[in-house]
């Protein structure tokens, strides 16, 4: 068991609405992430939902999937402070293909929770998360850690952090899995939905040959057409 690094006694509830005052008439939101959605992970992500029962929000079918970075509302330019212009997505394009990154391996372990979200960790001994990020200009913060993870469940309501915890460790084993990750993708999700189903606009394909990334990379993604 696992709780985030100075995560309250309850959990915070998520609510199932179009938030039409953040999406400001945009329809979708754009993150750079890695596509985890194996058979094994689909169906252990839809054991513990099954297990918590009420626990978390209805209807969240989003795909096991690694936010690495936000991303924004892709748009040809910027109007408001979180769109992602076409510019910056180019940037960032070459960005990673002078990062030259082989395929490397994350290892899926136990459960945790923030305060809103439940999620499987990840470990990543070989530290290409963190070249990855540095090389779409992430930046931490005192008050925000980047934590990989998995999410699998958006809590409904408000519950004692310590209760759901202790519901999810009852559930059957988890077995850790080894992936070997050999693609990157700018991925998005319709804003008006929370939980919804990510869909890939561009993918980076690692290669293990160094100085080959570049045949790999497109020179756009379907979102800002």
């Amino acid at each position: 068991m696992s709780i985030a690094l100075n995560a309250p006694a309850w959990t915070l509830a998520s609510e199932q609405r179009d938030f039409v005052e953040w999406r400001k008439g945009r329809a979708n939101f754009a993150v750079w992430a890695l596509d985890l959605s194996t058979p094994a992970l689909t169906a252990a992500s839809e054991n513990f939902r099954r297990h918590m029962g009420d626990t978390f929000l209805a209807d969240y079918v989003r795909q096991p999937h690694l936010t690495l970075q936000i991303a924004g509302f892709p748009a040809k330019s910027r109007q408001f402070p979180d769109d992602y212009p076409t510019e910056e997505f180019h940037q960032q394009v070459e960005q990673l293909r002078a990062l030259d990154l082989p395929p490397f391996a994350i290892e899926i372990g136990e459960v945790g929770s923030f305060t809103s979200a439940a999620y499987f960790s990840v470990k990543d001994h070989s530290g290409s998360l963190s070249k990855i990020r540095q090389a779409l200009g992430a930046v931490e913060f005192d008050d925000f850690q980047y934590l990989p993870h998995l999410t699998f469940g958006l809590y409904r309501d408000q519950r004692p952090m310590a209760e759901v915890m202790r519901q999810m460790n009852a559930a059957p084993a988890f077995s850790p899995l080894t992936l070997e990750i050999g693609k990157i993708s700018l991925m998005t999700y319709q804003a008006a939905v929370i939980g919804g189903l990510l869909t890939s606009q561009f993918e980076i394909k690692l290669n293990s040959a160094p100085g080959t990334q570049g045949r790999n990379f497109a020179t756009s993604a379907r979102c800002f057409d």
